[in-house]
């Protein structure tokens, strides 16, 4: 299917406008002119060019430990290594603990990064590059990783020497001086040469044609695959060996890599042989509460217009986008990939009502029935803070449910309730802002963020908190407590908003001249989802297991952002929401918003993905395997944020398929109803029945909050 006609298709799925003009097939691109010279070219000047863009006010740049208070502060146990990051770097500004570079940071920094569609291994002395091959099996999609290219550079060491939110800079010094700009959807693997070196590559296939008539080396593998070898200097490369290939004369300057599938894409891939991206910008408009636009200013080095690969959700969104069809798509885990041509991409997220309440009024029966269930459920709330969890994650769970109880209360007019819930709420969080607690909150100097005391020396400990493992799950539930105690009693909010102010800033910092924390820890623009895997390295790179509890971690800081007037900020942060959500309902949810992303094998008995990493999909949870986990853990907590992930045509579709089966199976109450409760969205009645009986709620729910769910949610979705 030409490429034109795919995207109007998507568009039409997804009952959107379809941003791209009705136009065939391009034309093929004329073969790049053929020149072969041993001059180096001088670098020209980027014409593609961006500043740092922060997306939104400073939440505070008040120094942590003048609100927590120097006895809160300690330097993590796992060490920034400056073999692998550049010290200056890292003094600089703080350092990512969850971006899609992390590996190259981590341990021996041997495991690979994903750009899209390529994945890339910098090692000290070589640069690997891949193009995956996909391995479909019932339980999970993985990319296999194969040594395509390996750029020798013998003797030299690399660092992590820059980053932002769309690139990574690696450099290598020693005999040559290198620069590897990793940036995401690159369609050129590139590396420059700083240095003259001979060039030297190497492939873990055999070798069986070198092509260059186009002025450039096209070689063909023992894989039936086809890469182009572009070099700056417009020096052509010759086989030197069955799976070798070198340069006669020292090479200087860019040289990039690309799978083709044919010279056609060859030669439209070297009408951008010039404009190497070297990173990007991404900028947040929001004028009015139906859209925010999202742009991204892609940097360039060198002249023309750069070629970067679309993922699904993008190629749905994008506007006024080039696309370059003659280059065809490139397959990755998470769906084709299709190559845009230009400096700037520009896009909208479409903004669903969403606040406090929930999506549709309560009726008088529906209030008359909550004000029984919040009389009870306070009831449950326990005064002695010794009776609740010890860690940041179950801990936030259970204030959160204390504030939902309050809440509800208040919304069907429940005074009695509400107080004692809000109380309740109160007295639990106050340890945790003032450091009393057993486990205190402290100030991890090293990596700048807010972690457990437990976490600083212990990886395991409270979930990997101190190698910030999912610290916006952990601090979501925090600050959804924190925005609701501000609505129903801003005075105490006022009086500790500093303190407050630090979770959030932790995992949701919009801006650089906050130094104490990394800007938006977990957030990956380019991905359009969250990360949440801290510093723990992995073959697979990167991961997110709960979509809900990240699209929790977003809502919260929205309502906070909000009810303490920082309007500016929440715009922003509600943008960044919607965007979530409709990453998550492409990439997790089957047949949602996409239905031929992943092979058959996997697709064909579920509806759901449990895991999905930087270059994998599981149908598992670290927790275990049973089906109500996979699927529960990407609908739990219930809030009105909720709305924003389970949508009636959806759920109606695969809960005679799957999702009745999996609730009725359960082995636990507590995950039947979270599995339940997305049937509110099809039949309101028939849930409300089917949770009737249910005595053993999640840690983080309540029978007034399932109640309240199933009474507000539409089904116009």
């Amino acid at each position: 299917m030409p490429l034109s006609e795919r995207i109007r298709k998507l568009a039409e799925k997804f009952n959107v406008p379809d941003n791209r003009p009705a136009q065939g097939p391009s034309s093929p691109v004329p073969a790049a002119e053929t020149t072969s010279t041993s001059s180096t070219k001088a670098a020209e000047p980027p014409v593609c060019t961006n500043s740092a863009n922060d997306l939104a006010p400073p939440w505070s740049t008040i120094n942590p430990l003048n609100v927590m208070g120097s006895n809160r502060a300690g330097a993590n146990s796992y060490k920034i290594n400056y073999e692998l990051l550049s010290e200056a770097l890292a003094q600089a500004r703080p350092i990512p603990t969850n971006a899609w570079w992390q590996n190259l940071a981590l341990e021996n920094g041997d495991q690979p990064v994903v750009t899209a569609p390529y994945m890339i291994k910098c090692l000290h002395d070589s640069m690997v590059i891949c193009m995956p091959t996909v391995l479909g099996e019932s339980k999970f999609v993985a990319s296999v990783w194969h040594d395509d290219w390996k750029v020798h550079l013998p003797g030299c060491h690399r660092q992590v020497v820059d980053y932002d939110e769309l690139s990574v800079t690696v450099g290598y010094s020693g005999p040559t001086q290198a620069t590897v700009p990793l940036v995401k959807g690159a369609a050129f693997a590139t590396i420059i040469m700083e240095s003259p070196l001979e060039l030297k590559l190497s492939t873990v296939h055999a070798i069986t044609n070198v092509d260059v008539s186009l002025g450039a080396t096209l070689v063909r593998l023992n894989n039936d695959m086809s890469w182009l070898i572009v070099c700056e200097n417009g020096e052509l490369l010759q086989q030197s060996g069955t799976s070798e290939l070198s340069s006669i004369r020292n090479v200087q300057g860019a040289v990039r890599l690309a799978l083709v599938a044919n010279q056609r894409a060859a030669s439209a891939m070297l009408s951008a042989k010039e404009a190497v991206p070297m990173g990007g910008s991404v900028s947040i408009n929001v004028e009015n509460e139906d859209a925010a636009e999202f742009t991204i200013n892609w940097k360039v080095r060198g002249s023309g217009d750069p070629l970067l690969c679309a993922l699904p959700h993008h190629q749905r969104s994008l506007l006024d986008a080039s696309w370059e069809d003659a280059v065809g798509g490139f397959w990755t885990y998470k769906g084709q990939m299709q190559v845009v041509r230009g400096c700037q991409w520009r896009w909208r997220e479409y903004i669903e009502p969403l606040g406090f309440a929930g999506s549709t009024p309560l009726t008088s029966e529906h209030k008359e029935k909550l004000q029984e269930l919040v009389s009870m459920d306070v009831q449950s709330l326990p005064q002695d803070t010794a009776n609740l969890p010890p860690d940041p994650y179950f801990f936030g769970k259970a204030l959160a449910r204390a504030a939902r109880i309050a809440l509800i209360a208040d919304e069907v007019g429940d005074g009695y309730s509400r107080d004692l819930a809000l109380g309740r709420a109160i007295e639990w969080f106050t340890p945790w802002i003032d450091g009393t607690n057993p486990n205190p909150l402290v100030y991890d100097t090293e990596w700048r963020g807010i972690v457990s005391k437990a976490g600083l020396n212990d990886p395991y400990a409270d979930f990997g908190q101190g190698r910030y493992n999912d610290h916006h799950f952990h601090y979501g539930y925090f600050i959804y407590a924190a925005a609701v105690i501000a609505k129903l009693n801003p005075q105490w909010i006022a009086e500790h908003q500093d303190s407050i102010d630090l979770l959030v800033r932790d995992y949701c910092n919009l801006n650089s001249s906050d130094s104490s924390f990394p800007l938006l820890r977990c957030f990956d623009m380019y991905e359009g989802s969250s990360w949440a895997a801290g510093l723990f390295p992995f073959a697979d790179s990167r991961n997110q297991e709960s979509t809900s509890e990240a699209i929790n971690a977003y809502y919260g800081a929205y309502l906070y952002a909000q009810v303490t007037n920082r309007l500016d900020i929440a715009r922003v942060i509600r943008g960044m929401l919607q965007l979530e959500a409709r990453a998550a309902r492409t990439y997790w949810h089957l047949d949602d918003l996409a239905s031929d992303l992943y092979p058959d094998v996997y697709a064909c008995d579920k509806a759901i993905v449990g895991i999905l990493w930087s270059s994998k999909i599981d149908y598992a949870t670290f927790f275990g395997a049973n089906p109500e986990f996979i699927y529960g853990i990407q609908f739990l907590p219930y809030t009105p944020a909720s709305s924003l992930l389970i949508k009636s045509r959806w759920i109606d579709k695969i809960w005679p398929r799957y999702l009745q089966a999996v609730a009725d199976e359960s082995q636990t109450e507590s995950w039947r109803e979270i599995i339940d409760l997305t049937y509110g969205v099809v039949d309101k009645n028939k849930t409300l029945e089917r949770i009737s009986n249910i005595t053993n709620h999640d840690d983080g729910n309540s029978a007034s909050n399932s109640y309240y769910w199933v009474a507000t949610c539409s089904s116009l979705q």
